[in-house]
């Protein structure tokens, strides 16, 4: 088996492929924004926090399914060298095919046991079926996404990704009017699912054509199971959240959490376009470790500047935001959207780490320290919980995501020299900031006693821009503005004629 000719791509080329592909996605992910505050204040009116807890449970079920089913064959194929050959890609294919058909199977016998063990109704067992079922959307589109990803062809991805993000937005919308409740977050993903997998081997051109090698599964497994785990793992420990919570305080709860921790992902929406980016762009400069270290440290100071200077500021308007753009019916999760969009931040920047261990074939590590994270997420957060209701699981989600942040750049820096003290350029704009941010909230709710929530958040929000301006007038840590002003003169330098 010879593998076919890769396409000539070095340092240069990668980092414009890239480049392209962040503007593309970028574009993408400020639509997907759009419709994301198109569709929240739509059905926040029309949908019910047990209806959020239901399609969490019920979607949980599906997400164990999804990672089930892939062991990260494709994953494998992005990283290597040389370019696939059509047996690899077929027998990833029909290996992703094969895995789904058994989770499927498997999910359909326990659906009645799923329905009753989590309280989901008459329909339970109906949703976590049809959810079942819906995992071909996934398993058929894994190789297209693959094929556009190696060469780093974001900007079709971003076109597809924006139809289908216009279409699930119209269809949940429409089947929640009609008085679906779950039912309409399920049936607008279903339609997204559909929809995107025909326009992804449209666009791919792929079809299968190769032959299936079990020896090509086996070498493909000794990276892949191990990249698929670091997500597996914690997903499956992250099953904490519907059973603990919907036992100590009810479905609605799991609503509320399942919907706030859809609000707070907003920086992690930003922060997907370069980590989407960052696995293929990282796997093509294995080779040229100087390359990679700079291109590291650029992409998190900029990440991290530009949410250590926006984050807090939405933390702070959160309170009074909800109830007046949502609904009173909301306003018991603004606390808990506060602890996850700071959660959020972080895992922003973590995402580049994560993409860095991987491309550089440290799966296992990244596994390690996974599992290691949700334990500890689901141990704190449970008797978090039992302390502090569901606000809890903010806490101790944030608690841990700091301490894994730091662990995994302290492993990132000490295999390459070129990365030195990367663990104190990662945590210090997070630590320094966000004492800031809590030194604000307290004065505010100190000077304002029994003010609103708007006079506090005015105050908080005064509070911390003169703290900021302070900090950067210091010069220690990370230069905040100066990182954004560099970002500006990069885009107009860039846009200015040659």
């Amino acid at each position: 088996m010879s593998s076919s000719p890769a396409p000539e791509m070095g340092t240069s080329d990668v980092k414009v492929r890239a480049r392209r592909s962040i503007i593309a996605l970028g574009l993408r992910t400020l639509g997907s924004l759009g419709l994301r505050v198109v569709s929240s204040l739509a059905l926040s009116h029309l949908l019910f926090p047990g209806d959020y807890g239901a399609f969490a449970i019920v979607a949980f079920t599906a997400a164990m399914g999804a990672f089930l089913g892939d062991l990260g064959l494709s994953a494998a194929l992005v990283r290597q060298q040389h370019e696939p050959t059509q047996d690899e890609i077929s027998t990833s294919f029909w290996s992703h095919q094969a895995f789904t058909v058994c989770i499927v199977s498997l999910l359909l016998l326990l659906a009645p046991l799923l329905s009753r063990s989590y309280e989901l109704g008459p329909s339970g067992t109906a949703m976590v079926s049809v959810m079942a079922l819906g995992l071909f959307f996934h398993s058929l589109r894994v190789i297209p996404i693959m094929v556009l990803e190696r060469q780093l062809h974001f900007p079709a991805l971003a076109r597809i990704e924006l139809i289908e993000g216009v279409a699930q937005t119209a269809s949940t919308i429409l089947l929640a009017w009609l008085g679906m409740g779950a039912w309409a977050l399920i049936g607008g993903g279903l339609v997204r699912g559909g929809l995107g997998m025909l326009m992804l081997w449209s666009a791919a051109g792929w079809r299968p054509r190769g032959k299936v090698r079990w020896s090509i599964v086996k070498r493909l497994l000794g990276f892949g199971i191990w990249f698929q785990l670091t997500g597996l793992i914690p997903a499956v420990l992250n099953g904490w959240i519907p059973l603990v919570v919907g036992r100590m305080e009810g479905k609605d709860a799991v609503g509320l959490v399942n919907w706030a921790t859809a609000l707070a992902s907003v920086p992690l929406a930003l922060s997907s376009v370069l980590t989407r980016v960052a696995y293929p762009a990282y796997s093509r400069l294995q080779q040229d470790s100087a390359a990679l270290a700079e291109y590291l440290r650029t992409s998190i100071r900029r990440i991290s500047a530009l949410l250590c200077l926006v984050i807090p500021f939405g933390v702070i308007a959160l309170p009074p935001f909800i109830p007046v753009v949502f609904g009173e019916r909301w306003s018991l999760a603004s606390t808990l959207v506060q602890w996850f969009t700071i959660e959020a931040s972080m895992q922003a920047v973590q995402g580049l780490l994560f993409s860095q261990q991987h491309a550089s074939g440290h799966a296992r590590e990244r596994m390690y320290v996974a599992t290691i994270s949700s334990l500890l997420r689901f141990g704190l957060g449970a008797l978090a919980v039992m302390q502090w209701g569901i606000v809890g699981v903010g806490i101790s989600a944030t608690a841990v995501t700091l301490t894994e942040l730091w662990l995994t750049a302290r492993l990132v820096a000490r295999r390459a020299p070129e990365l030195a003290r990367l663990e104190f350029e990662v945590m210090e704009p997070f630590l320094t900031v966000g004492a800031l941010l809590a030194l604000a909230l307290g004065f505010s709710r100190l000077a304002t006693g029994q003010g609103g929530l708007l006079v506090q958040a005015l105050v908080a929000a005064g509070v911390l821009t003169a703290l900021v301006l302070a900090r950067e007038a210091t010069r220690r840590g990370l230069s905040l503005l100066g990182e954004l002003r560099a970002l500006l003169q990069q885009v107009r330098a860039r846009r200015a004629p040659p």
